[in-house]
């Protein structure tokens, strides 16, 4: 019994110790290598943490992207909010943690070691470096120093506006530590770049991809992270497009309105004017940008086109509508136009005797336009009759016009 008690008694023993291990790191431990870092050992934040000053200390910068809050395309500004996530080695913040209860990691004040002057370059509102001073760093005992400030960032962003709304825009967020060259501080791409695990979704713009990348040509080091964005082009269809297209067909319906009704110029007029007041309310929505022109403003100054086309049309056709051809005489050519358009639209004008006309049709359709003409060779062909036949083209052919514009302009921006 006495040998199998000399083999039972270590491991309680063991056990014990481990428990005493854990419980080990007291405050009294993180006084303590508090003291002695920052008193003791006289740790001076204003000092590169590096023993050889003549190399650069490398800090890698990781970017956790929270959301986008705005994205000013007039002003050609993108705000994003986020925390990042940079690291490096600080020389004189090692510990034995042996020494002090086996403590594996400290907390301090950002303001209280060195830390590199990280800004945003590309800045539009006021310049100032990361963090805050309520902020803190974590430590391990090799002096890796993790620093994971959360800023809201309003950066510049170039905007090409030739596919709004079915654009895609490239939007850069450059970073340099402001008072140091890349011999001194080189900032460095993490592990993974622009994180997006607790990105939340924005309702106009849909990100595409994301990169990040290191440039050390000039005499600092600087990490731009690139991220592209695509419009979600709901809103500019139902509130912009859409309209444009209605206002359009109602253009085109002019020719539809009888001339007798004495509104066929103030309707066409009053169209226009409609066009024209929500064309103003459009522009004032897209980007005032010189260097690229819109497909979606060319569609608009189109169909603008259009309707002024068509209110021109209207009143010098009123003006023949009103013409006597016994007076003003219909050109020949008019005449085979509105006979040709009247065979098309299978509506011959009525004869005295249509029974005749069913028995012998060919005989009618040999020479349509001895139909159209009395016995004394004149013509019964009014400019009344030559003025419907214009509206019934002139409808297709704008209606065409429409479509094919719309389409057209359709596939060039979306295609991109």
């Amino acid at each position: 019994m006495a040998h199998r008690t000399l083999h039972t008694t270590p491991f309680p023993f063991i056990l014990m110790l481990y428990i005493l291990s854990i419980n080990a790191e007291t405050s009294d431990n993180a006084k303590s290598l508090y003291t002695k870092l920052f008193t003791t050992d006289a740790y001076n934040k204003h000092v590169r943490p590096i023993q050889d000053q003549t190399q650069a200390i490398d800090i890698d910068i990781d970017y956790h992207l929270s959301g986008i809050l705005d994205f000013d395309e007039q002003g050609e500004k993108l705000t994003t909010s986020g925390y990042f996530s940079i690291s490096w080695n600080d020389y004189y913040l090692q510990w034995n943690p042996s020494s002090y209860g086996g403590l594996d990691f400290l907390f301090v004040p950002q303001d209280n070691i060195w830390k590199p002057d990280i800004a945003l370059k590309n800045s539009v509102s006021e310049f100032k470096g990361l963090g805050s001073t309520f902020l803190y760093v974590q430590i391990d005992p090799s002096g890796r120093v993790k620093w994971y400030p959360y800023m809201i960032l309003q950066s510049t962003c170039s905007v090409d506006i030739t596919y709004i709304p079915f654009d895609t825009q490239s939007c850069s967020l450059k970073f340099v530590a402001w008072s140091y060259t890349k011999n001194e501080v080189l900032l460095t791409e993490g592990t993974s770049g622009i994180i997006l695990n607790e990105y939340e979704e924005n309702s106009e713009w849909k990100i595409v991809s994301s990169s990040v990348d290191t440039l050390t040509e000039s005499y600092e080091a600087t990490v731009i992270f690139q991220i592209t964005l695509k419009r979600k082009p709901l809103f500019y269809v139902l509130n912009i497009i859409v309209p444009v297209i209605m206002l359009s067909i109602l253009n085109a319906c002019i020719f539809v309105l009888p001339a007798e009704s004495g509104e066929k110029a103030s309707f066409s007029i009053t169209a226009f004017l409609s066009m024209a007041v929500f064309l103003t309310i459009v522009a004032s929505t897209l980007p005032q940008n010189s260097d690229s022109v819109s497909y979606l403003g060319i569609y608009l100054e189109l169909m603008a086109g259009i309707s002024t086309l068509i209110v021109i049309i209207t009143l010098f056709e009123l003006r023949f509508y009103f013409r006597d051809a016994t007076v003003d005489p219909i050109p020949k050519w008019l005449i085979r136009f509105q006979v040709i358009v009247q065979v098309i639209r299978c509506s011959r004008r009525s004869q005295v005797n249509p029974i005749e006309n069913q028995v012998n049709p060919i005989k009618n359709q040999v020479n349509p336009i001895e139909n159209d003409q009395n016995d004394d060779g004149k013509s019964d062909v009014t400019w009344k009759n030559v003025c419907n036949a214009i509206d019934f083209v002139l409808f297709w052919i704008f209606l065409l016009l429409i479509f094919i514009t719309t389409l057209s302009i359709y596939i060039i921006s979306s295609s991109f």
